[in-house]
């Protein structure tokens, strides 16, 4: 009995089960290996695998191999609301976070989409950890997949903007 309530949380947040294969399985692995932060898998086999930070490796993929998206499955790193609307616009199937906000789960839930993690938490927080990450701040409340990403992609040029600006005073 005490196996089962401990097993039972896990069931409950590892998501679909038939999103669950040999490929998906492996992808996690990678990523728990450091080896990659985002994998999207289809028909039982990994497609592509991208490095990077932040939601980069999942736009990345997003942007250079939508099609291939539609009806995939996502294995990523870290999934907050702000990578679930990239997933939701690229059509993929099933989202699995090794870290995953309880925000992006309902949001892939609210867009017909399953979601599993490794690890829920009930937000993702910025690298100093004081605070909500500025790409989830971004997205927040918006509730059209499409001018979540259009509100993220703002952002993300805005953050760039920023990092180019205080590279070029260190000057």
């Amino acid at each position: 009995m005490r196996l089962l309530l401990i097993l039972l949380p896990l069931f409950l947040v590892s998501g679909c089960a038939s999103a669950t294969s040999d490929a998906v399985s492996e992808a996690s692995q990678m990523i728990r290996d450091g080896k990659a932060e985002c994998v999207l898998v289809r028909d039982n086999r990994i497609l592509y695998v991208e490095r990077g930070r932040g939601v980069s490796p999942l736009l990345n993929v997003y942007d250079h191999h939508r099609a291939e998206m539609e009806g995939a499955v996502v294995v990523d790193k870290v999934i907050g609301r702000a990578a679930a609307c990239i997933a939701i616009c690229g059509k993929v199937k099933h989202v699995h976070g090794e870290i995953m906000s309880e925000d992006a789960v309902e949001f892939l839930k609210e867009n017909g989409i399953t979601a599993g993690s490794t690890l829920l938490v009930p937000r993702i927080l910025n690298r100093k950890r004081d605070g909500l990450c500025p790409l989830e701040k971004s997205v927040e409340g918006i509730r059209d997949p499409e001018k979540a990403l259009t509100a993220l992609r703002a952002k993300i040029e805005e953050l760039s903007a920023g990092m180019k600006e205080n590279h070029s005073n260190q000057k």
